[in-house]
């Protein structure tokens, strides 16, 4: 009989310890020189450890297997996908609330590197906005007018110094834009100088799924491409030899359209960061509607409807060049290169509780 006894008290040992270690799956932790300890998310830092209590009061997370065919099934619940992750690696982040909009007057920061004609016509869309709202007094500052980001940042400043009454002003960050790796006390005193006016700051970024984003790059170099045969580009471009890719991930810290020789991880966790600190929308094209998210934020109408048009283009071929395989595979090259494939992963999950790369282990 004691024999008996002592065999159950093992046995719901090893399954307390497998019930525990079930529960800390899809978490890995690791020190870094300075001594802080960092969860790592699908290769993505986050210093948002949970501590013990909050473990164990988190839904147990089930081995890769059984998350498959709980979703085979159509299962929701501890048993589902949908709730495996749900709070346990969910990041605060800067929100709006709905219950004060529309805000009667501020300042919407947007800022985007979307390539090409759908950039520009996300630009064109917001200056036809404002004029067709002119009894509002709003004004329109793009940093590609400004020439330069000291010029840029100067606008920004003669805001922030304004004297008297303030209505609306729209910034457009992108080439010669703000670098936030660098530039995040410049929406600081942005902010704190609207708030003290009875205004706000909304301050919006725009991102691209890696892919799509590639292929408005490719457009973009094509076309500025004067002197080149399709062939020339095709070959040079499914090489990967010699080509610069300007990721977004870069273009968001430093606005250099360089890729800048830091760890990845580093680089995310930097980015993510400043979004969390600083940014109280952030869009990706495709998910979201940018031109609503406009509207519902500042009450102004538009008279030719939400919708942003582009140009029409063809997406499998332009001008005689056509997207190959081997130039998606490059793509995919360069988004590990230059960390787009890591931070567009990380803001799917952390902004769209996007849990697909579970499914990838």
């Amino acid at each position: 009989m004691i024999a008996k006894l002592l065999i159950y008290g093992v046995l719901l040992t090893a399954l307390a310890i497998l019930i525990s270690s079930t529960a800390r799956i899809g978490l890995a932790v690791f020190s870094v020189p300075n001594g802080d300890n960092f969860a790592l998310i699908n290769g993505v830092v986050s210093d948002d450890i949970p501590n013990e209590q909050q473990l164990h009061e988190e839904p147990p997370i089930l081995p890769i297997n059984q998350r498959k065919v709980a979703v085979k099934n159509g299962e929701k619940g501890p048993q589902g996908v949908s709730d495996v992750l749900p709070r346990l690696f969910e990041l605060p982040r800067r929100t709006i609330d709905p219950t004060n909009l529309p805000y009667k007057c501020g300042v919407i920061l947007i800022q985007h590197h979307i390539p090409g004609q759908e950039g520009a016509a996300i630009d064109d869309w917001i200056r036809g906005l404002i004029d067709s709202n002119d009894d509002i007094g709003a004004t329109y500052i793009s940093s590609a007018d400004a020439g330069s980001k000291e010029a840029f940042v100067a606008e920004i400043n003669e805001q922030i110094e304004m004297k008297g009454e303030f209505y609306w002003t729209v910034l457009g960050s992108g080439e010669h834009g703000l670098a936030l790796a660098t530039d995040g006390d410049v929406l600081r005193r942005l902010r704190e100088n609207m708030e003290e006016r009875g205004c706000q700051l909304v301050a919006m970024s725009m991102f691209s799924e890696p892919l799509d984003y590639n292929m408005k790059q490719t457009r973009q170099m094509f076309a500025e491409c004067k002197n080149c045969t399709v062939t020339e580009f095709t070959e040079k471009l499914e090489s990967g030899s010699d080509v610069s890719w300007r990721g977004q991930l870069d273009y968001f810290l430093y606005n250099t359209g360089e890729i800048e020789a830091l760890d990845n991880k580093v680089k995310v966790k930097d980015a993510i960061t400043k979004l969390r600190d600083y940014y109280d929308l952030v869009l990706l094209d495709g998910k979201d509607d940018f031109s609503k998210e406009i509207l519902r934020v500042t009450g102004w109408k538009s008279p030719d409807g939400e919708e942003i048009v582009a140009a029409e283009v063809n997406d499998m071929e332009i001008g005689g060049l056509r997207y190959s395989k081997q130039m998606v595979k490059q793509y995919n090259k360069f988004d590990a290169k230059n960390g787009d494939a890591d931070f567009c992963d990380a803001l799917n999950h952390i902004y769209y509780n996007d849990l697909a790369f579970l499914f990838n282990q």
